[in-house]
C-alpha cells in the first residue's frame, strides 16, 4: 500500500484516531507557542481534516484566514465538509512540492505532525519558503518528540520509515532552504521547530 492510499483509508476514522482528547489538550498549550500574529494568513501543510484548525483560529482571530492542503483527497474531502460554513478556511487538494499559491502569499506556515511523511523535504522546504512572506515563520510541530515518533511510525507499514531529521540535518536543511532556525526544542511529548525566512 503507497502512502497516499494508507492516509485516504485512514481519512474517515482519523479525528476520532488521532485527535484524542490527550492530544486536544496538548494543542490548548502547543499552539500559543507558534506565536501567530492576529489577521495573519495562515497554510496548515499537511492539514488532513484540519483537527489544529480550531486551534489556529484562536491565534489569528476573526480576521485572519487558513488556506489548508493535504495530498490525500478523503482529507480534504472531510475538511472541506467540516468547515464549509467557515469562510476563514480554504482546503486544498495539493502535495507540498507543488503548492499552488502565489510567491510571498502568507505570514505563517504551520506543519502539524506531517512533516516526517513529506516525499522530498529539500523541495518542501524551498515550495514553503517560495510562498512564504519576508520574515515569515514556519513551525514544524509534533505532539510527540522525534524519537517516540519512530516508534510511532513503526507499527504502520506504509510510514515505517518516516522520521523527523536528526536536529543537525534539520537546522542544515532549514538553513539550506533560506530559513533561520529560531527555536528547536525536541523533548518527550513535545516537537516545536521554528524557522524564519530570511529577509
Amino acid at each position: 500500500m503507497d502512502k497516499k492510499t494508507f492516509f485516504n483509508q485512514m481519512a474517515a476514522t482519523w479525528d476520532q484516531h488521532f485527535y484524542t482528547p490527550g492530544l486536544k489538550e496538548q494543542l490548548e498549550t502547543l499552539v500559543p507557542l507558534f506565536h501567530l500574529h492576529p489577521a495573519s494568513k495562515v497554510l496548515d501543510v499537511g492539514a488532513g481534516t484540519g483537527g489544529i484548525i480550531p486551534y489556529l483560529f484562536r491565534a489569528i482571530g476573526p480576521e485572519g484566514s487558513i488556506w489548508a492542503v493535504d495530498f490525500a483527497a478523503k482529507m480534504v474531502e472531510i475538511g472541506r465538509e467540516k468547515y464549509k460554513d467557515e469562510p476563514r478556511v480554504r482546503y486544498y487538494l495539493s502535495a507540498v512540492e507543488a503548492l499552488p499559491f502565489a510567491d510571498e502569499f502568507f505570514h505563517h506556515i504551520v506543519c502539524f505532525g506531517a512533516f516526517p511523511h513529506f516525499a522530498d523535504k529539500p523541495l518542501a522546504l524551498e515550495e514553503m519558503h517560495r510562498v512564504l512572506k519576508r520574515e515569515g515563520t514556519l513551525i514544524i510541530a509534533h505532539a510527540l518528540s522525534s524519537q517516540e515518533i519512530k516508534q510511532h511510525h513503526m507499527g504502520a507499514a506504509p510510514v515505517s520509515q518516516d522520521f523527523l531529521p536528526e536536529e543537525t540535518e534539520m537546522r542544515s536543511l532549514l538553513e539550506s532552504a533560506g530559513f533561520h532556525v529560531l527555536q528547536l526544542i525536541d523533548r518527550p511529548k513535545h516537537y516545536l521547530c521554528k524557522a524564519q525566512k530570511k529577509s
